[in-house]
């Protein structure tokens, strides 16, 4: 999943640095999972093509206003026949399943274009209008589903409503594949979504976190890995690998409570309040007429994940479970389809019963198992170890680790529970990851010795103790090309065994960094300019406050009064003793008050030059001292998109 923007690159790779075939000890563990999971059980990919009306248009191939290409569904052709021995034949399964995209009929009025972005879009008719439910990654793939959608219904109905199930990229950032921002504002188009905090978990997550979560992003979704056998399938719950803008306008109704209802073009849409699930706030609805449940993301043909691999806040596994049991008791006697903005839908009673209770059962199993073997004293690590979900559970393909894990997500329950410290005072007060290289290096005798055992490793099949090693060296010595082509060997072939996609491309992507170097591209931003001028005022100064670099503005001390036309009120901020706070109100003391537009605001905090020549058109006006923002602005960072993963951070001590 990538967005605002279109892919970013590694140096050229030469033939040195080109991925490796699997190793026979690879090949044979990938063959095992033949034998551990039921590969004759079709009924998914039966289930996946129901109701299909017709297929991507163009060839699958959707372009952008300037004709790039936003996605080519030609990309993964490749996925046909038995799984190659570089990908899991679990994943490879899923996959096949996954990979086949265009739009179909869930039930009598409501469709889905699915497998166009990493998220479905799902489209509700109703008298004289549609209801759209989450809206994809980017306009671009958005706007080719609506369009896809209308070339095969009778009626060019107007959307009426969008419901964003929850505060997530590829849940929101398409909204202007559907309707504008104008025709929001003028009462035309409804935003209906769950919590009063909203705004502030879609962009807070998006935007302040967003830049180490956008380069985490990059490795876990494999936004920068080529598709094919052995680099890029596809992302276990959604096809990805989309380009395009991302934008954001806020809600214009909130849900806050379980029983609260809305009817939508002649339709009734019964909600239930599921936060702090797979999103901070979720929720859940059913349409009666229709007989049609979703429980959003907290209910996929996936294991989901309860803490992301590109970093968000950790969810609470026995809420997954709550949820799940309290939603099949409000419909699950009556609910004869249940959809969602990933994957298939499940189609009769009977199955909607059985598939959300063996969700349910799985996300309880590993909090309450995780909980039991914490409190006998065992370490996360040592937890995830050893958990492993009843057959009757795990051996379920929609409890498949296909976006979270087993394994991460018993570390994000302890977490979640108990915090990062696992009792052990060694990991109270460690070294940092480069002296601790070096010590280990020293200690084994030298970075060639550490390197030849890491070397024995991978030889050996031991490639968990090979990446240890060759990392260790790696931390003492970002520059060691050994140690960087073992631990790249041996991350790949990890790769290549993951059943989870975000696991596989953690590993590729690392092993690919490790030959190539990072990417010389300027990396894909987490959210677009639109995105942050759409920031409500209070959310935008708390992203200034993060970029603000304390110990250079510990001495400072400026006051500037902010007067933004559309914000519900003025707003202060201070800088002093290295902390930026703000108000709701102006300040009587400030050196400076500007009155600007949102965008003009946005221009001139973050894009250097754009201050004065705001000044000087008058698009910005000020009173006071007008270097004061100037004083504000040199002290803000500016992050590296592409700033190292695998490597130190801190200087080493030696």
């Amino acid at each position: 999943m990538t967005a605002d923007g279109h892919g970013q690159a590694a140096a050229a790779p030469d033939e040195t640095s080109l991925p490796k075939p699997a190793t026979a000890a690879t090949r044979a563990a990938n063959a095992a999972v033949l034998d551990q999971l039921d590969f004759d059980d079709e009924r998914a990919f039966e289930a996946m093509k129901r109701g299909f009306v017709a297929p991507l248009p163009d060839g699958g191939v959707i372009r952008d206003a300037r004709g790039r290409v936003s996605f080519d569904s030609g990309s993964f052709d490749f996925i046909e026949g038995p799984a190659p021995d570089t990908v899991n034949p679990s994943l490879w399964r899923q996959s096949q399943i996954i990979k086949y995209a265009g739009l179909f009929q869930v039930t009598d009025r409501i469709y889905q274009v699915r497998n166009h972005d990493i998220a479905n879009v799902t489209i509700v008719e109703g008298d004289g209008g549609l209801i759209v439910v989450d809206v994809g990654t980017v306009a671009e793939t958005t706007r080719a589903a609506m369009e896809l959608y209308y070339a095969h219904r009778p009626e060019r109905l107007p959307v009426v409503a969008v419901l964003y199930t929850h505060p997530h990229l590829d849940h929101f950032g398409g909204i202007l594949g559907v309707t504008t921002a104008e025709d929001v504002a003028a009462g035309r188009v409804q935003i209906i979504a769950p919590g009063k905090d909203f705004d502030r978990y879609a962009l807070g997550e998006n935007v302040i976190c967003g830049n180490v979560m956008a380069r985490r992003a990059n490795h876990a979704f494999g936004n920068l890995l080529p598709p094919g056998p052995r680099g890029f399938v596809t992302d276990g719950i959604g096809i990805g690998h989309v380009k395009g803008a991302s934008a954001y306008i806020p809600p214009t109704d909130h849900i806050t409570r379980t029983g609260e209802e809305r009817t939508l073009a002649g339709l009734t849409f019964q909600f239930q309040m599921a936060p702090d699930t797979e999103a901070p706030e979720e929720f859940h609805f059913y349409i009666p007429e229709l007989k049609a449940l979703t429980c959003a993301e907290n209910a996929n043909h996936s294991l989901h994940n309860i803490q992301t691999l590109r970093g968000a806040r950790t969810r609470d596994a026995a809420n997954f479970a709550r949820y799940l049991d309290e939603a099949l008791e409000l419909w699950g006697d009556e609910a004869e389809v249940h959809y969602g903005p990933h994957t298939w839908p499940v189609w009769g009673t009977e199955s909607i019963r059985e598939f959300l209770s063996s969700q349910r059962d799985s996300y309880k199993y590993i909090h309450d198992q995780t909980l039991r073997l914490a409190n006998q004293g065992l370490t996360p690590v040592e937890i995830a170890e050893i958990l492993r979900l009843p057959d009757a559970l795990g051996r379920s393909w929609w409890n498949r680790g296909y976006h979270g894990t087993v394994s991460h997500n018993a570390k994000a329950v302890y977490a979640k529970e108990l915090g990062w410290y696992n009792g052990n005072p060694m990991n109270l007060y460690p070294l940092p990851e480069g002296d601790l290289g070096q010590r280990y290096v020293q200690a084994m005798g030298g970075a060639d010795r550490v390197v030849r055992l890491a070397r024995e490793a991978f030889e050996a099949d031991d490639y968990r103790w090979a990446a240890e090693l060759a990392g260790r060296a790696v931390h003492a010595d970002p520059a060691h090309r050994a140690a960087r082509e073992v631990q790249a060997d041996a991350y790949e072939q990890l790769g290549y065994q993951a059943e989870g996609p975000q696991w596989r491309y953690v590993f590729l992507t690392a092993a690919q960094e490790l030959r190539q170097g990072r990417p010389t591209a300027p990396g894909a931003g987490a959210a677009s300019g639109r995105t942050i001028a759409a920031m409500p005022l209070p959310i935008l100064l708390d992203f200034v406050a993060v970029r603000l670099n304390g110990p250079k503005a510990e001495h400072a001390d400026v006051g500037i009064n902010l007067v933004v036309p559309d914000a519900p009120s003025p707003y202060s901020l201070r800088v002093s003793r290295g902390v930026l706070n703000h108000w709701a109100r102006l300040s009587e003391d400030a050196d400076l008050t500007l009155t600007a537009d949102r965008s003009a605001l946005v221009d001139a905090l973050f894009r250097p030059g754009r201050y004065d020549e705001a000044l000087a058109a008058g698009t910005i006006r000020a009173e006071g001292d007008t270097d004061a923002f100037h004083v504000l602005t040199g002290l803000l960072d500016t992050f590296d998109r592409n700033f190292d993963l695998l490597g130190p951070h801190l200087p080493t001590g030696g």
